[in-house]
């Protein structure tokens, strides 16, 4: 059996063992779909990359999804990404090869979980990412030696090493960019789906459909195994209701809570985060040159209390701002001064904000402080749902609010449960004693965050966004209650992050585009004659003299003198009576040029010389790879990354 063939075999047995271990761990139909999302992710990260040498995105998404769901997900991601993008980048001898590199990059990633213990920060995941980009480097330099035969020796493969360290450092360099940049918001994101749909062993999955299913994903997208439901958002009435909401921005910049009322910071950093809801970038909308941006930045210094300060944070995310460089200001540190053991002085709606400000900045540390005091707070002995403080009885704004924090399957049921109960008869909720918008928006926020839609609690036949668009306008504005539009502004504000079906935190919208500048029409050429083609069109035709259409000698100076003549006016013509070149040019004679001997000294320079010691181009590796992943450890560190 050759080497090819044996290697072959191997890296294929290992492939069907690490599938199968995935298809015997029965993950339900949620994870299945996960992994099928992150592994076309994964594709992208390859393919949307491609014309860069060696810098991808899919060994980061692998180890993430490895770091998160487990070495089996992982492992099935890194497998089912080498697969599928190799359709696009072309299948060969190496498609197994990547198979199990990514593969054993997803269980590298689980492991790290199981060594801090789900405490990895931005930088640690960064130094490992890129570690691991090495290390899959040298695997399939490995490949590269066994596949297409020749010598299999140290010597060889060494210098296989020394050939690809540039595309080495690319690889490991991109890594650790990429873990920097979003790490730790992957994470975050695929750590709060893992809470809110822990599994255990269930139903059957099928290793063939499940390569079926990635496949599907990876050409059509991941509507192709989860459409969307009819009822997931109203997104034209979001629209509408933003729509109504830009016309009251004042002069400065901020927004009121009242028709015509001053701007105040809740106000203006609540409809920042209902424009977002709506696809509009709050730095898109402006009256007196003014955005809501700057009116937060000038109102800046104002910003005390911790409920403020969370709300800043979230509302500096719809506009990509960093809030710990907040115009000389850092609100995340600001915000864990302030933190205690989480509770941020025995508030749940705080805590909740908190976290979710947390979650947004990368703060995962502060952010699970706060959501382990939630659980604390959580009315588990009662009827499940969060009062406005530890031991207060339960209300439909706090629990609301929790919900978009907290995780667990367990917990959010009994949140439900509190909540379905809670319903009044027009599918709306209460606070105090009126049944209102506000409340009833928060509800449908928590209830999307926990992964369930606008409609999913009933009453009597009526949703809680049935509730809702029946107290919005004809002019898109949404009224506190049914008889009562008090602070409309807010509450336009407020509705349209349930209307739109986004709990927070909520990203940044792209820009609207700039208007191109119109083209200037207002040349001569628009009204020209015919200046040479005879044909009447406006076409610019230079005159003699200038550098398009230099004069002939010899000729008139007139535009028309060579008119009707092929070809252009840029040559002269040749005169009847001009002697003509030779038509039988004398070829010179060739020559013979005679060998010489080499002498010996010439021979003895032209012999190789030693080879490369193979430590030297080692240690070169090292020292580059050390100092980059040196500096960026600085760097973050320095900068507070």
């Amino acid at each position: 059996m050759s080497w090819q063939i044996g290697s072959f075999v191997v890296v294929t047995l290992a492939l069907g063992a690490g599938l199968l271990w995935y298809e015997r761990s029965r993950p339900p139909a949620q994870i299945v779909a996960l992994v099928a999302v992150l592994a076309a992710l994964a594709v992208a990260g390859r393919i949307l990359l491609a014309p860069i040498p060696n810098v991808v995105a899919t060994t980061d998404i692998v180890f993430f999804a490895g770091y998160v769901l487990g070495p089996a997900p992982g492992f099935a991601v890194g497998a089912l990404g080498g697969l599928i993008s190799n359709f696009w980048l072309g299948q060969g001898a190496w498609t197994p090869w990547q198979m199990v590199g990514w593969g054993m990059t997803g269980i590298a990633g689980a492991a790290l979980w199981k060594l801090t213990r789900g405490r990895a920060n931005r930088v640690t995941l960064a130094v490992v990412c890129g570690a691991a980009g090495l290390v899959f480097g040298a695997w399939m330099n490995l490949q590269t030696m066994v596949s297409y035969g020749g010598e299999m020796s140290l010597d060889r493969y060494l210098a296989l090493e020394v050939r690809a360290i540039p595309f080495d450092l690319a690889h490991m360099t991109g890594n650790i960019a990429f873990a920097l940049v979003a790490g730790p918001a992957m994470i975050s994101a695929l750590r709060r789906f893992r809470e809110r749909f822990e599994w255990r062993q269930a139903s059957e999955v099928a290793g063939v459909g499940l390569i079926a299913l990635a496949v599907c994903v990876a050409v059509f997208g991941s509507s192709a195994i989860a459409p969307p439901r009819a009822d997931a958002a109203y997104k034209k009435e979001a629209t509408k209701a933003a729509t109504w909401l830009k016309t009251q921005q004042n002069s400065d910049g901020g927004f009121p809570g009242s028709v015509g009322g001053e701007s105040a910071f809740t106000f203006t950093a609540r409809s920042m985060l209902g424009l977002a809801a709506a696809g509009i970038n709050p730095l898109d909308v402006k009256t007196g040159g003014k955005t809501p941006y700057d009116y937060l930045v000038a109102h800046r210094k104002g910003i005390d209390k911790a409920n403020e300060i969370a709300l800043a944070i979230l509302a500096l995310k719809t506009v990509s701002k960093n809030p710990r460089k907040f115009e000389g200001r850092n609100l995340m540190d600001a915000l864990h001064k302030r933190q205690g053991n989480g509770s941020f002085g025995n508030d749940v709606n705080v805590a909740a904000w908190s976290a979710l400000a947390f979650d947004s900045g990368g703060a995962d540390g502060a952010a699970k402080k706060s959501v382990d005091w939630l659980y604390s707070a959580q009315n588990l002995d009662t009827n499940g749902g969060f009062g406005i403080a530890k031991g207060a009885r339960s209300d439909p704004d706090s629990t609301g609010t929790a919900l978009m924090a907290i995780g667990g399957k367990k917990r959010i049921r009994h949140a439900m449960g509190y909540l379905r109960g809670a319903q009044k008869a027009s599918g709306g909720f209460v606070s105090g004693s009126t049944v209102n918008s506000q409340s009833t928006g928060l509800v449908i926020q928590g209830m999307v965050a926990a992964g369930k839609g606008p409609r999913f609690l009933k009453s009597h036949g009526n949703t809680a966004a049935d509730f809702l668009l029946a107290r919005q306008r004809t002019d898109g504005s949404i009224w506190y209650s049914k008889v009562s539009d008090q602070t409309r502004v807010w509450v336009t504000a407020d509705g349209i992050t349930a209307l739109a079906a986004k709990p927070l935190p909520i990203a940044a919208p792209p820009r609207a585009p700039k208007p191109k500048p119109e083209k200037d029409t207002s040349d001569d050429n628009s009204t020209g004659t015919d200046t040479g083609t005879g044909t009447g069109s406006s076409t610019y035709n230079p005159g003699p003299g200038s550098i398009s259409n230099p004069p002939s000698s010899g000729s008139s100076s007139s535009s028309n003198s060579n008119r009707g003549k092929s070809g252009n006016n840029r040559s002269t013509p040749i005169p009847d009576d001009s002697p003509l070149p030779d038509d039988d040019p004398v070829i010179p004679e060739v020559v013979p040029v005679t060998p010489v001997v080499p002498s010996d000294a010439v021979l003895a320079a032209s012999q190789a010389g030693p080879s490369p010691s193979p430590v030297i181009a080692l240690l070169i590796c090292l020292v580059v790879s050390g100092g980059l992943c040196g500096g960026t450890i600085w760097l973050t560190r320095r900068f507070k990354w």
